[in-house]
Formats: structure tokens, C-alpha cells, sequence
């Protein structure tokens, strides 16, 4: 953890436009772990609460949530890999399953950014209390405060689950208490983060001026995918099923939020402040009103696009995942399979210079897959304003439907029409009129395998997997041409990833995760 705290406060405002941030734009930088001065208004916190979303996308290109980089701590699942060469080390040694504590890069985007989303959340919320004793109205400090509350849970939910246990830093003050914390369990993580959120859903507004703030029905979102997660490995907590299924079910049934019928249309730029898929989303700035500002995303763009196309080529699709895909509108949509030339021919993806099909899903806005490729090679953007999902209304009616499978109450009839509701899109028909691929019956894996197919690229699978045991079972028919696994998906102890070393080295008390 860095040895000062210091808010982001340049170019804030660009996160969400409508901010006003004159003054913060001319201040300087400062070290304010120990000020009582800064919070004299309500408009101080919320350039602090804004300062914390900024954590989130900081850093294009190595640790921004809108970066391929990010996504290094994911490909150890089945859905992503990456060349077996080139300068794609730090994909490769996730997808081998081979993450060290010397793997900087990895832990950057895996450690180092949610602590930053932590420390700058912990000084939002000393100044809760500094500006209700200030006579400012409680209410509205309140629902401010209680963004950097869920951002903080939110933090520490991705903490958990990459790493297990982890040090509980809830002061914004740098002091040797703070640098030598030991690691609490994983329980006391959780209970935590349930801590945290409890408090922003009391406190957040139903609605937001401006996409991408945290709404209360955000926070349900991440309740019940937090209750889920609970009881999978490592607590097991099967209990938690019924919080988790009840949690959805208020935000299906109780939100503005609603299953589309078009899957492309979720993810279109044009519709990115329209469409009613998204109960969270990060928003990434136009890259026309702000040019340079790095709150983009390279993700959405050069990094998943193949050779041919002047792409970076940092992920494509693995082949095993790719052929068990379900067929339809979805797979049609979410994958590069081809490129079509300019003489009206093609050039399938076994042709490609990778030989792997591509993720198209975040295309929208950087090129047109079914336009002539040579027209188009390096004529692209290398990065993307599209937003990027962090919560759909469609994960709630598969927390739904696998909680319900798995004990936890609620209506099977229900969650079986969540479910095929789910597939009849993917597969291109109408949501709502039977179909000859629907299920009468259905399991948790046929959920979870459901969840793979419509999240993918979403942040999702990698933590699937290990929270239901099933990654070796994921990775048995990887193909051959793959980069060689070197970890054994069969070895729990690679369901976390290792501490990073400079931490290990400057806290005496952190303990290295097994491997």
C-alpha cells in the first residue's frame, strides 16, 4: 500500500460531465490524511466521492477497469487467452495458471487499484461526520457519503475473492497501524463489506442525475452477488442462496430496470444513456470532448482485435470455450469469426494470424466486423468511450434462478422462465413465446454455464468458477494450441492469487497465500 494518501483532484469532472469543478481543477495535489480543513462544504465531498470513482478508471492503459490489463487477473478461466509469446506475459502467466508475487503488473490491476479505490473511499467518508457537526443537511451528505461506502465494499468484494483474506484498512490516515495491519479473514472481509453496504442502501437515492453514480438499486445488485458468492467456496454458506435470491428479486421486481429483448442493443454507444439493461456502469468519457484525458477504454477497442485489423491482440476467445458456445444472435454478436474482404469473401477465424476467434462484444463505435477489414486496418481508435457494464438486470434473474436451484426459495416456474427467457435472446427469438430449445428442467450448472455465455467480457467467469469448485472441470477439454497450463486447476490454493512481494516486504505481518 502506498505510504501517502493523496486525493486525484485534476480533471474530475470529466467522469460524469455535469460536475462542476472549477476550483478542484486549479488545486494542486496535497497530502490531506491528517487535514481537518478540506471538507468545509457538501461540494468537497463530492468532488471526494468523485475522486474515488476516478480510482476506477485511472490509468488507461495498465490498471483502469476499461483496460485489457485489468482483465489479466481473469484469464485463468476457460473463456480468454492470449499468445503463447510476444509481450503478452502478463495475460499468459494467469492463463497458465502461473501468477507469482513478482508479477507486478498482474497485482496492479488485481491489488493496487482497489486500495486506492479504498484509501481515497476512507477519506470520503472521514468527512461525513466533519460536515453534518458543520450544520451541512444530513440527508444529502448522507447520499453522498454512501457512494464512497459502496465503492469501499465494492473494493474489498474484489479483494476477496482474488486473494482471500486481506488487510481492513478503514482510516484514511497513514500511520504504522495502517502499514503493518495482519490480514483478516475472509469472514470478517465479508462482513465488512455487508457493513459497508448496509449503510449505502439506506443511504442512496433510486435515482441518480447522471449514469454511472451508485443508485440503492446498485447496491442490491451487489448484495446479492455477494450472497451468492458467500455460499459458494470458500464459506459455504448455503444459507445465504435465500438472501441472495431475495436480493435479485427486489431489484427485478421493484427497479426501473428491464430485460431487453435485443442482446446487440445492450451494448450499442449509441444507446449507452437509453438502454434499460444497465443497473451499474462505468462511464467513459467521449473521446471527442476529451481528447487525452485517458478516461476511455483500449479494452473495448485495438486490444481485442485480431492482426488483420491492427489490433493488439492481448485477448481473444479460447477455441474449446468458443465451439461449446451456444449458436444464435448471442454468439453472432459477441465473436469475431471472420473478415469479410473487399472482394466479398471471407476469411475465417482458423485462417486468422492467431487462429482464434476474437470477442467483438464491445465493438460498438471503433469499427463494423461486417465491413471490408482492409478498409478498415489501423484506421480505428486505439481506444473507446463505450460504457463499460458492472451490473445488468439480467445477472439478477440468474442469481434468481441459481439461487432457486440450489435451495434457496423463491419460484422455480419463475426462475425457469428467467432462464429461457435468457436463451430464447441469446438465441435470436422472441423472449416471450416458448421455444424448442427451452428447458423443462434445469440444474445450478445449467445457470452457470447460462452466466458464461451471456457475461462474458463482463468480469464475471474467473470468479464463477471458483466460487462453485468447477474450474479443472472448465479446463479439461482446453485446446491444445493453447498456452500450456503449468498450475493444476485441480490445486485450490490457485483459486487465490499470490500477495504481491513489495507488500510482503514492507508489512512483516502479511502471510504469503499458499501455492
Amino acid at each position: 500500500m502506498k505510504k501517502q494518501i493523496k486525493i486525484i483532484s485534476l480533471t474530475l469532472c470529466i467522469l460524469f460531465g455535469t460536475l462542476s469543478c472549477e476550483s478542484i481543477l486549479t488545486e494542486t495535489p496535497e497530502d490531506r490524511t491528517t487535514t481537518d480543513t478540506f471538507f468545509q462544504s457538501i461540494e468537497n465531498l463530492d468532488h471526494s466521492v468523485t475522486a474515488t470513482y476516478r480510482q476506477l478508471v485511472e490509468n488507461a492503459w495498465n490498471r483502469s477497469l476499461g483496460s485489457a490489463k485489468a482483465r489479466t487477473v481473469f484469464t485463468g478461466a476457460d473463456d480468454f487467452t492470449t499468445l503463447d509469446g510476444g509481450n503478452k506475459y502478463d495475460w499468459k502467466v494467469s492463463d497458465q495458471l502461473n501468477i507469482s508475487a513478482s508479477d507486478i503488473r498482474v497485482s496492479d490491476a488485481g491489488w493496487s487499484m482497489p486500495y486506492t479505490v479504498i484509501l481515497q473511499s476512507n477519506f470520503a467518508i472521514q468527512g461525513i461526520g466533519q460536515l453534518i457537526s458543520r450544520g451541512e443537511p444530513e440527508d444529502a451528505v448522507n447520499a453522498l457519503g454512501a457512494e464512497a461506502y459502496f465503492l469501499r465494499a465494492w473494493a474489498y468484494f474484489r479483494l476477496v475473492r482474488l486473494y482471500g483474506g486481506v488487510p481492513l484498512v478503514l482510516s484514511p490516515e497513514y500511520n504504522q497501524a495502517n502499514v503493518n495491519l495482519s490480514r483478516s479473514s475472509v469472514g470478517e472481509v465479508y462482513e465488512q463489506i455487508l457493513v459497508d453496504l448496509d449503510f449505502a442502501l439506506k443511504h442512496l437515492p433510486q435515482t441518480q442525475p447522471e449514469r454511472g453514480r451508485i443508485t440503492y438499486w446498485a447496491a442490491k445488485a451487489m448484495k446479492a452477488e455477494i450472497h451468492l458468492t458467500m455460499a459458494g467456496w470458500p464459506l459455504k454458506r448455503t444459507e445465504n442462496f435465500a438472501l441472495a435470491l431475495q436480493e435479485a428479486q427486489d431489484v427485478i421486481q421493484g427497479s426501473p430496470h428491464i430485460f431487453e429483448d435485443d442482446y446487440s442493443q445492450i451494448f450499442d454507444t449509441n444507446r449507452r444513456d437509453t438502454n434499460t439493461e444497465y443497473i451499474w456502469q462505468i462511464k467513459f468519457c467521449n473521446v471527442v470532448n476529451c481528447p487525452g484525458s485517458a478516461l476511455n477504454t483500449p479494452f473495448a477497442s485495438q486490444a481485442t482485435k485480431p492482426t488483420e485489423l491492427g489490433g493488439f491482440k492481448d485477448m481473444f476467445i479460447e477455441i474449446a470455450f468458443y465451439n461449446k458456445y451456444p449458436e444464435g444472435a448471442r454468439k453472432e454478436f459477441n465473436f469475431l469469426k471472420e473478415l469479410v474482404k473487399e472482394d466479398g469473401g471471407t476469411i475465417p477465424w482458423t485462417s486468422f494470424a492467431e487462429k482464434h476467434p476474437f470477442f467483438s462484444k464491445y465493438y460498438s463505435g471503433t469499427i463494423d466486423k461486417y465491413a471490408p477489414y482492409e478498409s478498415q486496418k489501423g484506421s480505428t481508435a486505439p481506444v473507446s468511450d463505450l460504457d463499460l457494464p458492472m451490473y445488468r438486470i439480467t445477472e439478477m434473474m440468474l442469481i434468481y434462478a441459481e439461487a432457486n436451484a440450489n435451495g434457496g426459495g423463491g419460484d422455480a416456474s419463475i426462475a425457469l422462465n428467467y432462464l429461457n427467457q435468457v436463451r430464447r435472446r441469446g438465441k435470436g427469438v422472441d423472449i416471450n413465446q416458448n421455444d424448442t430449445d427451452d428447458l423443462v428442467t434445469f440444474t445450478a450448472q445449467d445457470v452457470i454455464d447460462e452466466r458464461g455465455w451471456e457475461l462474458i467480457g463482463e468480469m464475471r467467469r474467473w470468479f464463477d468458477l471458483i466460487r462453485t469448485e468447477t474450474l479443472a472441470n472448465a479446463l479439461s477439454d482446453r485446446d491444445p494450441s493453447e498456452p500450456s497450463l503449468i498450475g493444476d486447476p485441480n490445486n485450490k490454493n490457485l483459486y487465490w492469487h499470490p500477495l504481491p512481494q513489495l507488500d510482503l516486504e514492507l508489512n512483516p505481518k502479511l502471510e504469503q497465500n499458499p501455492r
